[in-house]
Order: structure tokens, then sequence, then C-alpha cells
């Protein structure tokens, strides 16, 4: 499959710098020998194509207005989150992270933020992402960078989000997904922490 080109849009973006003075999510946590705590993240300039191409496949205007909901799964601290809720003022935010300190990180960056409307729909959960409190029937776009999940968590990720997810959900993510349930309907490449041009797979659900 061939990779397509993205239209970007100039939309309104936080400014990071002042949103994460202090913060990082580099060197947090400690292995549980459960949970794999390596770090890494998207970089800033990915956020509006990582946006782009969430409302290409499935665009807000054809979701109903509880359904317009982004989780991006094991958000360390929180930048996609913010950064792609900022971009349309329907769509709420939810990060879920397993490492506490990065969650307190996600959660003081939320407080610096001025617009009260945003800090509204934004919510950082601290636990796991297969925690059967959690459920994904009212998602709309998910965010998965799960270049180093093991196996076991990969495969148990996928089998809850087969049964939860609704058909026309999106997901982006590090690593194929091997599901029947999920149609890959791109890939593309984006910026992040440890390459400028990483490989992420783009799933709709079936």
């Amino acid at each position: 499959m061939s990779t397509r080109k993205v239209r970007i849009s100039r939309k309104k973006t936080l400014k990071f710098n002042k949103l994460y003075n202090g913060l990082s999510g580099f060197g947090l946590g400690h292995s549980d020998g459960e949970h794999n705590i390596t770090y890494g993240e998207l970089k800033d300039e990915s956020l509006p194509i990582l946006y782009e191409v969430f409302s290409r496949y499935a665009p807000l205007s054809n979701i109903i207005g509880s359904y317009r909901n982004f989780y991006d799964l094991g958000s360390g601290v929180g930048k996609v989150v913010l950064g792609l809720t900022a971009l349309n003022s329907s769509l709420k935010g939810i990060g879920i992270e397993v490492v506490s300190e990065r969650v307190q990180q996600a959660n003081t960056a939320l407080q610096r933020v001025r617009d009260s409307s945003l800090k509204q729909r934004i919510e950082f959960l601290c636990l796991s992402f297969l925690d059967d409190s959690i459920h994904y029937g009212k998602a709309c776009w998910l965010f998965i960078s799960n270049l180093c999940f093991t196996e076991d968590v990969k495969q148990k990720l996928t089998e809850k989000l087969e049964r939860e997810l609704n058909a026309g959900a999106v997901i982006v993510c590090s690593k194929a997904l091997n599901s029947d349930k999920f149609e890959q309907v791109n890939y593309i490449t984006l910026p992040m922490s440890w390459s400028d041009e990483s490989k992420v797979y783009v799933y709709k659900k079936i």
C-alpha cells in the first residue's frame, strides 16, 4: 500500500514550550515486570498531521457529539491529548497512562492551559488501558504507540478493541495490528522523539 499525502491545514496549536516548561516524561517510573514503561513521544509538528489523518478517515462532522472522543493509550505526559483536543472544540480527549509520575506531569500541564473549555474536555487516567473499567465503545479516534508492547499485551488490547470499538472508529498505531476486524486504510510517517520518519499504520474498525 502506497503512502498517501495528507493535506495539512493551518490550525491554532498550543504553545507546548510554555505548558511543559520543566516537565518531561523521560526517566520517570520504574518497571514492575508487568508493564513496559519505555518512553518516547510524538514531536510537536506531528500533531496537526495526526489530526488531519483522523479527520480524513473519521470526520467529526459525521460523528454524534457524545462519540467524539479521542483516546491516547499510553499517553505519557499528555502532549498528544492536549494537542489534538485543542484543534477541535467538539472533541474530548482521554489519556490513559500506567506511570503515575507521567500522569501527574500531564495534569500539571493541563492546569497551565488558560482555555477553561479545553480543560473541561480533557481527562488523564492512571491505570492500564486493558483495565475492565475502561470501555472504548464511545471512542472515534485512538492513538497507540505500541512499538514496545509485548506480544501478549498487544494481543489482549487488540481483542479488547475488537469487542468494544464501533464500526468506523480509527486507530493510528506504531505497529501493525493482526486482526481481520480492522482494515488498514493507510500508513504514513510521523516525526517522533526517536526518528523523524517513524512509520505508523492507520486502521478503521470494520
